[in-house]
Formats: structure tokens, C-alpha cells, sequence
């Protein structure tokens, strides 16, 4: 066990790793169900006939307004309750929100529904990271916090390849038999057992044992407390704000833009996608604890947001990829989206976690799950207003790029002026570089 200063000690290892591996398991099951919704775009728009703004407005919006409005709060609650009841409530909300989405009947329990998972989404994050900072020591934390990230992107992964496979099996069938799903519409099937296996989890993160609080700063006066360190957060908050509207945009709209653009159906490109969500999610983690540590080393926790504005740098020309003729030129451009996405979100928590007091950590993630849910919730319906402006369907690859170029490149900017805040730092543990 390492023991900073002359406080508590971190957790034993293996009840370190174990937190971890429930951690990324949770993030894991959230981005399935997520991806499959996604995934399930274009059959749900037809049976509940929506127009692209409806289902953007449905699908991504009512979910990030509630996020948004939860996220400090929630984030505030994890500086000062018992963090893992607080995760096992998360996950409960989140698994009856997955099983509302498959009983929607129309737009607005669609949005109700997705309404429901943001809400269990803003207890999940900040708990997540608030656990990962007292579970691991600075030389462990930021491959422990990555990591969280790395299972989103596998659960993404996972959730093309079953996703893909399963539905189309299920329509197959379903149109073979009529009467074997009993009426019910494949794509309602498979997110009734996508929230099954949802809450199947709950069991493992009961033995989960709740880490004492360490890297205390003495902090009192609250959030107002963050102010502190303003030109650290403002500049990365701002980045953020600007790469969650990148990724949430894309990534809503390059599986539609596959089936639209290509005329590919789900299990056409399930096994390809889902290999290259796997490839891209264990280089991301690599990349990201790698440089973040780099970074750290040669510049000080300064410099942890560094790679965070080279990778949203490399975002704005990557996401120009619904726009290619051919669908290899696209696969291209779509790897080295994923992979510099992947950075560009993982490393501002990493930089939080390292550089905020503890009593003051689970307010800032709250903070930046609002800045983030507030484009989040606009990306995905200004991609489709501004199809729709363009022509329709056909310019979908060119509403992807407008929106997401010019807010790459903010993102970069700001992320790079994250790097010179000379505010204060977290406080020193024994053993960490200065």
C-alpha cells in the first residue's frame, strides 16, 4: 500500500484493481446500451416516425439537458456521501431508462426515456473518477483513469458487433416467423435484453469497498473554491465544451451516414466497425496514459493537457470522413478519428484528477459534465438542422464536416491554452516528481 504523506493509505492492490475492473465493466455496459441505441437509429425513426431534428432532439438532447442540469449537484453529493451507493442508484437509473427506450411509442417517451439515462449518467461519471483518484496513487492513476475511458470504447465496440449481428438475426427471423418475438419490433428485443444485462452488474459493485479520501487540500468554501485554479479550468472547460460537440456529433451520425451514404445495412459493417472501436479504444488508452505521463514528467501537471490539443487538432480533418468517396478512404479517416477522439476526451479528467484537491474534485468533474452536456446536447440536432438546410440525407457527410471542423479546431486552441494556467496545483504527495 502507498501511504501519502502521513495520512490514510491507498487500497491494497487487488482491491484497487478489482474497483477497477467493476469501473470499466460499468463504463463498458453504458456505452453498449448507448451504441445500440445508436445503432438502432434508423429503424426506431421509421416506426416512430420522426424527422432527423425530432430524433436529434429526442435521442441526444433530453438526454444532456438532464446530464447538464444533474452534473454539479451530483458531482457536489460525491465529494460527501459514500461514493459506491452512489454508482449501484446510478446504475439502477440507467438500466430503467435503456428498458423505457425500447417501450417508447412515439417521440416523447423516446426523449423521456433517454431523459432517465442522463439522469443516471450524471451520478455515474463523477463517482467513477472520484473512486479512481482514492483507489490508485499518482504514478497508477492515469492508466487507472483512461481506463474508464477504454471500456466505453470496447462497450462500443461490443455493441456494433452484438448489436449489428443480433439485430439482424432478429429481423431475419422475425420475418421468417411473425409470431417469435410476439409482436414486439427486433430493435425494442434487443434493448430489452441490453438492459438486462445492464443490471446484471449491480452484484459485482456491492463488493466494491469505498476508499478512504485522499490528496485533501484543506479546502473550505465550497465549489467557490475552484476559482483557484480558473486558468487551469476555464481554457479546458472551454476545449471540452467544444470536443464533446465533435464527438457526440460524429459519432450519432456516422452509422446513419454509413447506411444512407454507403446503402450499408447494420450487419454489413458490424464485425469491421466493432474490430475498429477495439483497435482504436486500446491505442487511445495507450496514447493517453502514455503521453499524459510524458507530458507530466517533462512539464509538470502544467503540461498534462498537451496531447489533449495536438489529438483535437487532429480531429478537425478526420472528421471531414462521411464525406469520402469510398468507403476505404473513410475507414482511414475514421481510425484516426476514434483514436485522436479518444485522447482528446481522456486526458482532461487525467489533468482534473491530478491537478484538483480532493474535496474539490467531484465538483469540477460536475462542472465539466455540464460544459460538455451543453454541446453534447446541441451537436447531434445541429448536424442534422444543417443536413436538412443542405439538401436532405444526400449532405449529411458535409453537415458532419461543418459542424465539427471549426469546433475541433477551438478545441485544440483552448486545450493548448489549458497548458500555460500557473495557478494552484494539488497538493504534493510523498513520492511524486516535482
Amino acid at each position: 500500500m502507498t501511504r501519502p504523506d502521513d495520512g490514510p493509505a491507498y487500497p491494497e492492490l487487488r482491491h484497487a484493481r478489482y474497483a477497477q475492473c467493476v469501473l470499466v465493466l460499468v463504463g463498458l455496459l453504458k456505452a453498449v446500451d448507448t451504441q445500440i441505441i445508436g445503432l438502432l437509429i434508423e429503424p426506431m425513426k421509421r416506426e416512430l416516425q420522426l424527422s432527423d431534428l425530432q430524433l436529434g432532439i429526442a435521442h441526444s438532447t433530453s438526454y444532456y439537458v438532464v446530464y447538464g442540469l444533474l452534473a454539479i449537484p451530483m458531482g457536489m453529493l460525491v465529494d460527501r456521501v459514500v461514493r459506491v451507493r452512489v454508482l449501484i442508484a446510478a446504475m439502477l437509473l440507467w438500466g430503467a431508462g435503456v428498458l423505457l427506450t425500447g417501450l417508447a411509442r412515439d417521440m416523447w417517451l423516446f426523449a423521456l426515456a433517454k431523459a432517465v439515462m442522463g439522469a443516471g449518467g450524471a451520478f455515474t461519471y463523477p463517482a467513477a473518477m472520484s473512486l479512481i483518484a482514492d483507489y490508485f496513487d499518482r504514478d497508477r492513476r492515469a492508466f487507472a483513469t483512461a481506463s474508464y475511458a477504454m471500456g466505453q470504447t470496447l462497450g462500443s465496440a461490443g455493441a456494433v458487433l452484438l448489436g449489428g449481428l443480433g439485430y439482424a438475426a432478429l429481423a431475419s427471423a422475425a420475418a421468417a416467423d411473425p409470431a417469435l418475438l410476439m409482436g414486439v419490433s427486433p430493435w425494442r428485443a434487443l434493448l430489452i435484453a441490453s438492459a438486462a444485462l445492464t443490471l446484471l452488474l449491480v452484484p459485482f459493485m456491492l463488493a466494491m469497498r469505498e476508499p478512504a479520501r485522499l490528496e485533501m487540500g484543506g479546502i473550505r468554501g465550497g465549489p467557490r473554491a475552484l476559482l483557484a485554479h480558473r486558468r487551469f479550468l476555464v481554457p479546458l472547460f472551454v476545449g471540452m465544451f467544444f470536443m464533446s460537440g465533435v464527438s457526440s456529433g460524429v459519432q450519432v451520425w456516422i452509422i446513419p451516414a454509413l447506411m444512407r451514404l454507403h446503402h450499408l445495412q447494420p450487419g454489413d459493417f458490424a464485425v469491421a466497425l466493432s474490430l475498429a472501436f477495439l483497435g482504436t479504444s486500446l491505442l487511445g488508452l495507450l496514447i493517453s496514459s502514455r503521453f499524459a505521463n510524458i507530458a507530466r514528467t517533462r512539464g509538470g501537471d502544467r503540461r498534462l493537457v498537451l496531447p489533449a490539443a495536438i489529438a483535437a487538432l487532429l480531429c478537425a480533418p478526420a472528421s471531414c470522413l462521411a464525406m469520402m468517396p469510398d468507403l476505404a478512404s473513410l475507414a482511414v479517416l475514421g481510425i484516426v478519428f476514434l483514436v485522436a477522439c479518444s485522447v482528446a476526451v481522456s486526458i482532461p479528467v487525467i489533468a482534473i484528477n491530478f491537478r484538483i484537491p480532493n474535496e474539490l474534485r467531484g465538483a469540477a468533474i460536475g462542472i465539466y459534465v455540464l460544459v460538455i452536456s451543453i454541446t453534447a446536447a446541441l451537436g447531434a440536432p445541429l448536424i442534422g438542422a444543417t443536413s436538412d438546410l443542405l439538401g436532405g440525407s444526400a449532405m449529411l457527410g458535409h453537415a458532419m464536416a461543418a459542424v465539427a471542423v471549426p469546433f475541433a479546431l477551438f478545441a485544440a486552441l483552448s486545450f493548448w491554452a489549458a497548458t500555460w494556467g500557473d495557478d494552484t496545483k494539488a497538493p504534493a504527495v510523498a513520492g511524486d516528481p516535482q
